[in-house]
């Protein structure tokens, strides 16, 4: 891994990249290297690592230069929207595949952009040739194109986008037009659209309505559990995001939140292992089990003494959390407490 050339691209000063290529020109070939650099929108950067044999389709970890680009954070990185436009330009320009997919799910650019809510990469990859369909149609909210695409192929709400994405789920991650977009799932689902079929993302499957939830459109994700999405599972992704709205309209539903899962685990017992405080003390009153375990046997409680959150600890015993619940290896709470050498929360559970 070239370290020293990322440390440089990081840094944001070209003479730094210079030097770093100067010492291990190699090190151009690197996909981290080019892949680092359009995520900072670091035009000079991407132009000498182009001259030095870098590939502008490089792959690293699933994400390649012109996904990086189009996820560049102006505020984190110190670059304007401008600085984007220009590396986007550059890279389709200089050879960069519009039509591979990439990133979690993975997509293509086309469709990463309206997920993330970029109308002016939108254009500009529309400009430069990048393939539009009944997909595309779905993501931009076209509805003409879409009900066109559906007429030549019926069977498009079935297909997906390269074997990854559903044309539903391409319009509820859209951040593009939500109106347009909420009518795209609409005539979607009318056509016998799936909403509970599923695709892999990083270390999950997720659905339509987790998508709606990233994108924002309450209305879309309404209308997905109105037409048959799991109420339940649709709860994660808006507590997770403390997307009160949502996780409202989803209880409203019937979700059940004893029953709903993330990573694996029960979702509060997750929420609480992870720190996610403000999300688990919503979810607690709501809740009806307070001792829902995973397959360790580790229950909300465990988490909390094992974390050491006081203010959580104490929520969950005022909500009846049991206090002497074992785990599958026989620990309660205070002993995990106890071992972690928390005395605050030896103190409360006691």
């Amino acid at each position: 891994m070239p370290s020293d050339l990322i440390v440089a691209i990081r840094s944001g000063k070209l003479a730094s990249v210079r030097a770093a290529l100067a010492a291990e020109p190699e090190a151009a070939r690197h996909p981290q290297a080019i892949g680092a650099a359009a995520g900072r929108a670091f035009l000079p950067a991407l132009r000498l690592l182009h001259r030095a044999g870098a590939d502008v389709n490089a792959s690293w970890k699933n994400y390649r230069p012109l996904h990086n680009v189009i996820h560049a954070e102006s505020h984190e990185n110190k670059t304007s929207a401008k600085d984007g436009r220009a590396c986007l330009d550059w890279l389709l320009k200089h050879g960069a595949n519009p039509e591979l997919l990439a990133g979690w799910p993975a997509v293509r650019p086309l469709i990463l952009a309206a997920f993330i809510g970029k109308g002016e990469c939108v254009k500009l990859l529309i400009a430069s040739g990048a393939r539009r369909d009944g997909f595309t149609a779905a993501a931009l909210g076209d509805l003409e194109a879409l009900k066109a695409e559906l007429r030549r192929n019926p069977k498009l709400m079935q297909d997906r986008d390269g074997g990854v994405l559903t044309a539903l789920q391409c319009a509820a991650g859209s951040r593009l037009a939500p109106a347009k977009t909420l009518e795209a799932a609409r005539i979607l689902l009318d056509a016998g659209a799936d909403p509970r079929a599923l695709t892999r993302s990083y270390a999950s499957d997720i659905d339509a309505a987790h998508l709606a939830v990233s994108s924002g459109n309450l209305p879309l994700y309404e209308l997905l559990m109105d037409r048959g999405a799991d109420a339940t599972a649709s709860l994660s992704p808006a507590v997770w995001r403390c997307n009160w709205p949502m996780a409202e309209a989803a209880l409203s539903r019937g979700a059940k939140p004893e029953r709903a899962e993330s990573g694996h685990r029960p979702l509060l017992s997750d929420l609480v292992r992870w720190g996610q405080f403000e999300a688990a003390l919503w979810l607690l009153p709501r809740q009806r089990d307070l001792n829902v375990a995973d397959k360790r046997g580790w229950t909300a409680l465990h988490q909390a003494a094992s974390r050491g959150n006081l203010r959580m600890v104490q929520a969950l015993i005022a909500a009846g959390a049991d206090l002497s619940r074992r785990h599958a290896k026989g620990a309660t709470p205070l002993d995990i407490a106890r071992a972690g050498r928390k005395p605050k929360i030896v103190a409360a559970l006691t």
